[in-house]
């Protein structure tokens, strides 16, 4: 389980950073073919993202495989999506390298063309339709023996960037036998990639065998399915074909509470509250259409950062002028005051024992509602009972306290993940909780055109069936305004 308070006492992006190619080349070299799948496709006809990523693919696919001796836990163990990304990170880094020196080997050196020199800036230009145009700063005393040794000139420590999905010139040392000097032309810029745009979308490992056992002599024999990489839902996620320029959310996904608050055990943190978040945040983006920068995403948020994330909703939804549609999505921790049973959520530097300082969820929903706004809707994947899985502020006594949902919903439809005393639990082979994963795949099986009665049975069905299984027992429950008990059924999130 997760999502209840513990013991507060005391979601293929990648940044290249590869070496430099560094090489020496006199006269020509013959043009290197892009060997990586076996086309025979010269390199300076390869866009750099498609370089790279077949290298990462074809070499992934190797590391991704399960070793014969290899057991079942060491695999699980060593191929997941966090050791999956960071692979990929290093594959991509030798992929950037490799390509600079294939480049650089392919490069026909003797095309460059020495243009006059200017005299007042102290710089050759030289021409090459493979390097672009470039200045190569030449002080005025050696300007004649360069170019009078340009024939025999040797081109060393060649460096490249990506931009635009092609490699440009970053440095390149001109070495004058004549005189025995070197030349640097150095593009200024720094040396980061664009190709950290590249998004990877590998599927999932699939391991799967038929389900049977049987008995040979006295060893049973099992096989048995298992899926390492992402969830189904968050990959292919809906895209869609119009806008809600009108549309806000605040996404937060509170996971890490050890960071921020010593003392504290890696179990009081949330499984896959940053993930849920994350993915959340994508389905409002692509699925419903809310313009990327009406998304705000806290990962990790203190009590200020939640606080000033309300206060960013709650002016926008007063420019709108009544016709803002307002999400609110806190996937966290939540408790209840001891005495009065007001839920809280509960920011990352906020622990059990100060809950004056978290956020009161009945200031949540001020803050939504506010100004008023056509609609508004908020999803929480957390529990407010007190239960957890490990000792909590409220466990300790063995005691789990109700809730208090008597707050003023004013316009309002909440999605909680739970109901009453119990706890919202986690859906470990998903990387989500279960209300979360199933709220994702419902967007995802209908695209988002799904009206709130729908939404809310599939919740209640899915989850109370699935925890079920594992002898949990976490109910799903809508909450509206007695003035929407009619109007709620037919709206829609998109």
């Amino acid at each position: 389980m997760r999502r209840c308070i513990f013991s507060f006492v005391g979601l293929i992006v990648f940044g290249l950073h590869g070496g430099q190619a560094q090489s020496t080349f006199e006269g020509d070299s013959p043009p290197a073919s892009f060997a990586i799948a076996n086309d025979n496709v010269p390199v300076n006809k390869t866009p750099p993202a498609i370089y790279i990523k077949k290298y990462v693919e074809k070499n992934i696919i190797e590391w991704q495989k399960k070793g014969e001796f290899e057991k079942t836990s060491d695999y699980q163990n060593r191929v997941n999506e966090k050791a999956r990304n960071a692979k990929a990170q290093e594959l991509t880094n030798q992929a950037v390298d490799a390509l600079k020196r294939d480049y650089a080997a392919g490069i026909t050196w003797s095309e460059l063309q020495l243009s006059q020199y200017d005299a007042d800036h102290e710089t050759y230009l030289i021409k090459s339709t493979q390097l672009g145009d470039f200045a190569l700063p030449v002080s005025l005393v050696d300007a004649q023996s360069f170019k009078q040794g340009w024939n025999s000139m040797k081109f060393q420590n060649t460096d490249f960037y990506i931009k635009n999905n092609k490699l440009v010139l970053a440095k390149l040392t001109f070495s004058n036998p004549a005189d025995g000097k070197n030349y640097v032309y150095d593009s200024q810029q720094p040396t980061t990639y664009a190709a950290n745009n590249i998004t990877y979308n590998f599927a999932p490992i699939e391991i799967d065998v038929p389900k049977d056992s049987r008995q040979t002599y006295n060893t049973k024999i099992e096989n048995k399915s298992m899926v390492v990489g992402k969830s189904d839902v968050d990959v292919n996620i809906p895209k869609s074909t119009t806008g809600k320029p009108n549309a806000y959310a605040l996404i937060i996904g509170n996971e890490d509470y050890t960071t921020y608050q010593t003392g504290l055990s890696n179990e009081v943190n949330v499984d896959f509250a940053k993930n849920d978040a994350q993915v959340f945040a994508e389905y409002c983006k692509n699925t419903l259409g809310i313009p990327a920068k009406q998304v705000k995403l806290l990962i990790n948020a203190t009590g200020s950062q939640m606080r000033q994330g309300l206060a960013w909703i709650n002016n926008l939804a007063g420019i709108e002028n009544g016709n803002a549609e307002l999400i609110f999505y806190y996937s966290g921790h939540g408790l209840p005051d001891e005495v009065t049973k007001d839920p809280y959520l509960i920011p990352v530097d906020v622990s059990g024992t100060q809950i004056q300082y978290a956020i009161k969820l009945e200031e949540a929903y001020v803050a939504l509602t506010a100004k008023p706004s056509k609609q508004i809707t908020v999803f929480l994947d957390a529990c407010f009972s007190g239960g957890a899985r490990n000792q909590s502020l409220i466990a300790m006594k063995s005691v789990k306290v109700k809730p208090n949902n008597t707050v003023d919903l004013n316009n309002i439809v909440v999605f909680a993940s739970s109901s009453g005393d119990e706890s919202s639990a986690v859906y470990k082979e998903k990387q989500h909780g279960y209300f979360t994963y199933f709220l994702l795949k419902k967007l995802q099986e209908t695209k988002g055109e799904v009206d709130y009665k729908t939404l809310s049975n599939y919740l209640i069905q899915n989850v109370t069936k699935e925890t079920g299984l594992i002898s949990k027992k976490q109910t799903p429950q809508v909450m509206v305004d007695p003035q929407m008990q009619v109007k709620w059924t037919n709206l829609r999130i998109k």
